[in-house]
């Protein structure tokens, strides 16, 4: 993978900001805090343009609309993402109770049959919507919930996430250079607990799958399905979407692998195929909740 395409991003804002909003929003509503996006998205699609092209590409070749509508749907993700991110800290903030999480009957059902089986399971999640709220909508005692997450966040924001995820029987478990926490994951899941991993980007590392994601070649990791293949882990999909206001939906989706699948190798890009589908499934619905700002897909396909 060029290096170009690998991800390096971490949550921005600085020590300072990321105090102040941490602070504030433990007693504001995040609600506040929206306007202030109004005059700050502009002028960030008009200067970080390395962010911001990605998405317009995402819109005009994935999806195949006009430059005006291109540059309509950058500018509603933007807006959205902002939105997202806010309730984000507001989340780590530990003022969860003033979202309105509709988790449906299905996807409750889902989690209490899983919750209830000896052996663990994982929830792979993406950059789509907000999946840091599924842990906090479980609210379950039953099985611990090991997020995995990107190391390189602020000291700031690992502590407070430490600290509100715990008090949901959330454990974080940072990706690590030397790819240990794989080792980590294998161990929890066979304690029978929960592994909670965004699936869709690549951390340096060379396991990864090319597949057809959106009609166009992108790179997926295939390590933590690989995993759930040789454990015999059920697998599923899990997408929490923002929708008006302070309102979120769930969309729960269990990865199913062809029983004809002998090799462990097999059945990982079998289940890595599923969670695309599942990708492409929930983004045809929500376009605007793509939140990958790098080049995603290879670069030849999306070419002018």
């Amino acid at each position: 993978m060029p290096e170009n395409r690998q991800w390096k991003g971490k949550t921005n804002g600085g020590v300072f900001g990321q105090q102040f909003l941490l602070h504030t929003l433990r007693r504001v509503p995040v609600k506040v805090f929206y306007p202030v996006l109004y005059p700050i998205i502009p002028f960030c699609l008009l200067f970080a343009r390395k962010t911001n092209r990605p998405i317009y590409q995402y819109y005009r070749k994935i999806w195949g609309l006009g430059k005006w509508s291109a540059f309509c749907g950058n500018v509603r993700t933007a807006f959205v993402f902002g939105r997202v991110v806010l309730d984000k800290f507001a989340l780590w903030a530990g003022n969860k109770k003033q979202f309105k999480i509709d988790l449906r009957q299905e996807d409750a059902q889902l989690i209490d049959q899983l919750l209830s089986q000896e052996k663990g399971f994982i929830l792979a999640g993406s950059h789509i919507g907000n999946f840091e709220l599924m842990g906090q909508a479980m609210e379950q005692d039953r099985k611990s919930i090991n997020c995995i997450i990107f190391g390189g966040e602020s000291r700031i924001v690992q502590a407070h996430r430490d600290e509100v995820f715990e008090k949901n029987n959330v454990k974080l478990i940072p990706v690590s250079a030397d790819m240990s926490h794989l080792f980590t994951i294998k161990e929890v899941l066979d304690k029978g607990e929960v592994v909670a991993i965004l699936s869709d980007r690549m951390f340096d590392s060379n396991k990864k799958q090319t597949v057809n994601f959106l009609g166009q070649p992108a790179d997926f990791p295939v390590g933590i399905f690989r995993i759930a293949a040789m454990l015999d882990i059920p697998v599923v999909s899990a997408f929490m979407l923002k929708g008006k206001g302070l309102h979120y939906h769930s969309r729960l989706m269990p990865l199913d692998c062809p029983v004809t699948e002998k090799s462990s190798t097999a059945k990982a890009g079998a289940l890595l195929q599923e969670y695309v589908h599942s990708l492409e499934s929930v983004l045809k619905e929500h376009p605007e909740q793509w939140f990958n700002f790098y080049d995603f897909w290879h670069q030849e396909s999306l070419r002018s």
